[in-house]
């Protein structure tokens, strides 16, 4: 009974420091390589030792079973990962070891295998043997100490190797201590195979001994990993990305100032002082950079992106988005703000806005001219017939145009008509009031009036401001002269076409009698 407790407190126990190691590796980084195989190294001690506990101590009378079946593939297991685990340790200078891997993971196995198959195994582990000598037949106790020994070396030099051409100080740290502990590992495995072979110790003691001498690296190796994160350096990593972001970060205190900035916002203000770097910013929101983190404080997660527009070392117009996060956990408030170049994107959106203002421009207005065209004066007249303010339209034909074209060319026609475009425009005094050209020389006038009562009194005074107006052209003049028709909403029609109309007819009947009084005075004269 005291032998079984001494067991128990010296190998069984202990070894479920083996496990608690190998989960807590998992579930500190399961994604990790080098914690998936040093949980399986751990997972391969566990293995071993809870057999050579069953094998000294529960199930003595299946000692060759477990031995055979059982404590040697989990040592073999072990020192395979422990090569492997060492090989990941050295980074980029052991990489190149990594294709011989599944020779080392089969070559220990094949000869076990072989063992186990061509030999008898009352004579591969003879059970009578109980004076303290190791009941394994030599040949297989020597394979397996040439095995366990030379994987143990070979993991060594792997570490020795990476250590002497590793170049990062952290990682010669790492290699540094784990090649220390893995001398100690060999050199206690040497020293102990010795003593048992010397006879000095039995084969309990022996197995006590490993046992100690496992515990005790494996406990270095899981400190390793905790103390010096045995993955990638994280902060190293943040940092290559803060200095390679294709996108600008500042580093900014409560105050707005900057407290660090990447390369690529560097090169936005080359030449300009840190100190003056937040004054180059122009919100459309808030007041400054010191207004822009007051209302992000105060309101965290009711926006978290602004657009800004700033000037860089060339005096070039950036248009920006920016980002800003809160730092946690700092010393102090410290704020990171992300900006995004979106000048081309914004230059893009003017450039379709203004195609479309200039698409809606000629779609509604005479080229010319530049006044409404017959689209823009009927969708105009639509919307002022729904409504019930009265407006009068004005139908204006030239005289004589004709003959100005035909006297001297459509250039000089074109010009005219401009002039006569722009006596129109001088002539709309109400925000309400609209000009536009339908045809070659005829315009339309719709104008905003009080009532109805009047309304013709008020544009004839209107239209005689046009009357007695010169065009001059060269050396030669040319009066205004036309003929003007009127209707009005809603006394003449409720809808823009019976409008048109009337004051079409109303156009040409003032036309005509024009013209009659103009035969008359030929007449007289």
């Amino acid at each position: 009974m005291n032998a079984l407790f001494m067991d128990f407190i010296t190998i069984q126990l202990p070894t479920y420091f083996f496990f608690y190691m190998a989960i807590t590796l998992i579930y500190r980084n399961r994604r990790s390589m080098i914690n998936r195989i040093a949980a399986l190294l751990m997972g391969s001690l566990v293995l071993y030792f809870m057999f050579e506990y069953l094998k000294t101590s529960l199930l003595p009378e299946y000692q060759m079973q477990l031995v055979l079946y059982g404590s040697a593939p989990s040592l073999l297991l072990f020192i395979s990962t422990l090569v492997h685990l060492c090989t990941l340790f050295g980074g980029e200078v052991t990489r190149p070891f990594k294709r011989l891997l599944p020779f080392v993971y089969v070559a220990p196995y094949t000869l076990w295998l072989w063992f186990i198959v061509t030999w008898d195994h009352n004579i591969l582990y003879d059970v009578h043997i109980t004076d303290g000598r190791s009941p394994l037949h030599p040949t297989y106790l020597l394979a397996t100490i040439v095995f366990v020994i030379g994987y143990i070396l070979l993991a060594v030099v792997l570490l020795a190797f990476g250590w002497l051409r590793a170049r990062e100080r952290r990682q010669r740290t790492i290699l540094r201590s784990l090649l220390a502990s893995g001398f100690l590992l060999f050199g206690s495995f040497a020293l102990i195979t010795t003593l048992l072979q010397a006879g000095v110790i039995v084969t309990r003691v022996a197995m006590i001994c490993y046992f100690i001498g496992y515990l005790i690296w494996a406990v270095r190796l899981r400190h390793l990993i905790g103390k010096y994160n045995i993955m990638p350096d994280y902060r190293k990593l943040f940092q290559l990305l803060f200095e390679t972001a294709p996108n600008a970060i500042l580093l900014l205190d409560a105050h707005g100032e900057v407290k660090e900035m990447n390369p690529r916002t560097q090169s936005w203000f080359e030449g300009i002082p840190a100190a003056d770097i937040p004054k180059q910013f122009e919100f459309k929101q808030v007041k400054g950079l010191q207004g822009l983190l007051s209302s992000y404080i105060a309101q965290p997660r009711k926006q978290s992106h602004w657009e800004v527009r700033m000037h860089d070392s060339r005096q070039e117009h950036l248009d920006l988005i920016v980002g800003i996060d809160r730092i946690e956990g700092a010393n102090e408030d410290l704020f990171v703000l992300h900006l995004t170049n979106i000048t081309s994107l914004k230059d893009t959106e003017r450039r379709l806005i203004e195609s479309e203002q200039n698409y809606k421009h000629s779609a509604y207005h005479d080229p010319l001219t530049g006044l409404y065209n017959r689209t823009a004066l009927e969708e105009e007249l639509r919307v002022r017939t729904e409504g019930t303010e009265p407006f009068a339209v004005i139908m204006i034909d030239l005289n004589h145009f004709k003959p100005i074209n035909d006297t001297y060319g459509h250039a000089v026609g074109d010009m005219y008509l401009k002039f006569i475009a722009e006596l129109l425009q001088g002539l709309m005094h109400k925000p309400g009031d609209v000009v536009g050209r339908i045809g070659g020389d005829e315009f339309i006038l719709l104008l905003s009036i009080p009532d109805y009562v009047g309304a013709a009194e008020l544009v004839e005074n209107r239209l005689t401001l046009l009357d007695g107006q010169m065009f001059w052209y060269g050396d030669r003049d040319i009066t205004v002269s036309f003929a003007a028709g009127m209707s009005v909403y809603t006394a003449n029609g409720e809808n823009g076409n019976t409008l048109l109309r009337l004051a079409d007819e109303d156009m040409y009947r003032r036309k005509r009698e024009q013209r009659q009084k103009h035969e008359l005075l030929i007449r007289e004269l």
